[in-house]
């Protein structure tokens, strides 16, 4: 067997056969690496599930559907219109497909639903006044969790190298192990 390499594969296999979240500990940008990557797929998902949403209940029916589904029931506290089993909340939900099949403009009917009901029938709340700190707060406490984890990990440094010399003894010892072993074990 030759000996030439021998030692760079010893530290190969030594690598690979260390369990994953010490292979991660060992190096801190490749794990940084995995959950910007994993990050960055999740928020594509999400993104791409709640703005599809919208766009298919509006695509397969008119505007009244898809504003019955928008809004929460103020009869069932925390179901949405048509899932609130109240007789009221069916009775709403007709008379917004009725002002869609009488014409009317669908902010006029939102508007009106809002006046009568308050703020509290929308699921999510409007990208203005105060209802914008919604939208704006989770996305500062990501990114100051992300720089916190950014700065935790660079104060923690790069692990210890190894001096080079002490490198070329242990792989001089590791030789000598593995001709020892296959001396022992020539079926090997």
């Amino acid at each position: 067997m030759s000996r030439a390499g021998c030692g760079a594969h010893t530290r190969w296999v030594a690598q690979r056969m260390q369990p994953t979240p010490l292979r991660a500990a060992a190096d801190p940008l490749g794990a940084i690496r995995l959950g910007v990557r994993s990050l960055a797929v999740l928020s594509f998902v999400l993104v791409a599930f709640f703005m599809s949403a919208p766009a298919i209940a509006q695509s397969e029916e008119g505007w009244g559907y898809a504003l019955s589904n928008e809004l929460m029931s103020p009869w069932c506290p925390g179901f949405s219109l048509p899932d609130c089993s109240s007789g009221y909340a069916q009775d709403l939900r007709m008379w917004i497909l009725e002002q869609e099949r009488l014409g009317r403009p669908e902010a006029d009917v939102k508007a009106e639903i809002l006046a009568r009901y308050g703020e509290k029938m929308l699921q999510a709340p409007e990208a203005k006044g105060r209802g914008v700190l919604a939208y704006v707060i989770p996305g500062v406490v990501i990114a100051l969790g992300l720089a916190l984890i950014v700065t935790f990990l660079r104060r923690q440094g790069t692990p210890a190298q190894v001096p080079a010399a002490a490198d070329a003894s242990a792989l001089s010892r590791v030789d000598a192990e593995l001709a020892e072993y296959e001396r022992k074990n020539p079926s090997a």
